[in-house]
């Protein structure tokens, strides 16, 4: 199968409002333009995964399951505005997890490369023409470390932010609505 290039994003302050270790549906809040970027996303033909490291759950301060309706909670706002999110790939190890086995380091928690480079071989994407947007340094480094392209998000208007990226990095799809 041939790859082909993708958009990873960050999900807490890139798409959806961070309310602190953000797991509960009634706390859903989209960030400015998300909807709208996700739609442009998916009509531009391009997979669109997020990569979240989610530490919340080795704290124990939220289960795997609570995250995973959360997160369904928002794969399914999104396509109600025309996004679709191809898959999610997250981290639940953190430096102060409760259990040894979530305790840090792992390779897989942002800015290490692992969710990335793993969803790159489950789906067959070429991480050289992807691009990963999130809000922090450690979701740059982690798209640098892929080998992405990478944008740091400031807050303001996602939809913008992916129409920029849309003409700078793939003139290819842009043309397939927009």
């Amino acid at each position: 199968m041939q790859q082909q290039p993708a958009i990873f994003l960050d999900r807490d302050n890139t798409l959806n409002v961070d309310t602190g270790y953000t797991h509960k549906i009634s706390d859903f809040r989209w960030v400015n333009g998300a909807p709208a970027a996700l739609s442009l996303f998916t009509k531009a033909g391009l997979d669109v995964f997020i990569v979240t490291n989610q530490g919340g759950i080795g704290r124990g301060l939220f289960t795997v399951e609570m995250m995973h309706a959360f997160n369904e909670h928002l794969c399914a706002e999104a396509a109600i505005h025309g996004g679709k999110i191809k898959d999610i790939a997250f981290c639940p190890h953190h430096p102060d997890a409760v259990t040894p086995e979530f305790r840090t380091p792992c390779d897989c928690r942002k800015p290490g490369h692992r969710m990335l480079t793993n969803l790159a071989d489950k789906w067959s994407v070429d991480l050289s023409k992807s691009v990963m947007i999130g809000d922090r340094e450690s979701d740059v480094l982690a798209g640098q470390a892929a080998g992405c392209h990478t944008y740091l998000f400031d807050g303001s208007d996602l939809h913008s932010l992916a129409k920029d990226v849309l003409a700078t990095h793939f003139a290819a799809h842009a043309g397939k609505g927009s």
